[in-house]
Parts: structure tokens; C-alpha cells; sequence
């Protein structure tokens, strides 16, 4: 197996650890919750490729104008309101009995 394939496995690996919930029972399993922790250099890795990538795409205008999730400065309203501007019209004409 290539060198890179086994180093990017090992990034990935979590330890978890068990934390007790606050005011709870530490004797019932089910008063646990569990946190992962990654490999540092790993996740340091993962966020600059995800800028490179990222950083192309804004740079030679890859991305559709209608791509919402995980850009910058477009939230969920956002979509929610170009799907009303698609929608409004179709209702307006009357569309919208669908009985």
C-alpha cells in the first residue's frame, strides 16, 4: 500500500475518550458522552487543502452561483429565499392547488 495512503489513515484514527454528563450518575453507562480527538497535523493538513481547493475554485469561477453549502458569506436563508423567488411566480399563477 503507498506510504501516503497509510499516513492519511493514521490521521484519521480518533481516540475517544468518555466524559461523565454534568450532575450525572457516573455508575450508568448511559451518562457518558464521548469526544474524539484527531491527529493535530492531520486536521492542520485537511484545512489547507480545503483553502487550496477552495481558493481555485473562487479563482477561476468553478462554483455555481446557486452552490449554498459550505460557501462563505451564503446561509441557509439565502437558499430558502431563491426557492421562494423560483417558486412565487408558479403560486401566483395559481399552481398551487394540488388537490
Amino acid at each position: 500500500m503507498p506510504q501516503n495512503r497509510l499516513l492519511s489513515r493514521k490521521w484519521k484514527i480518533a481516540k475517544v475518550l468518555k466524559i461523565v454528563k454534568s450532575g450525572r450518575e457516573a455508575s450508568d453507562p448511559s451518562m457518558y458522552r464521548q469526544i474524539s480527538l484527531l491527529n493535530t497535523e492531520g486536521k492542520i493538513l485537511e484545512k489547507l487543502l480545503i483553502k487550496r481547493i477552495m481558493h481555485h475554485f473562487y479563482k477561476t469561477d468553478a462554483l455555481n452561483e446557486n452552490q449554498f453549502g459550505f460557501t462563505p458569506q451564503k446561509r441557509t436563508v439565502d437558499a430558502a429565499l431563491e426557492v421562494r423567488q423560483f417558486i412565487e411566480p408558479h403560486l401566483e399563477r395559481g399552481g398551487g392547488n394540488y388537490s
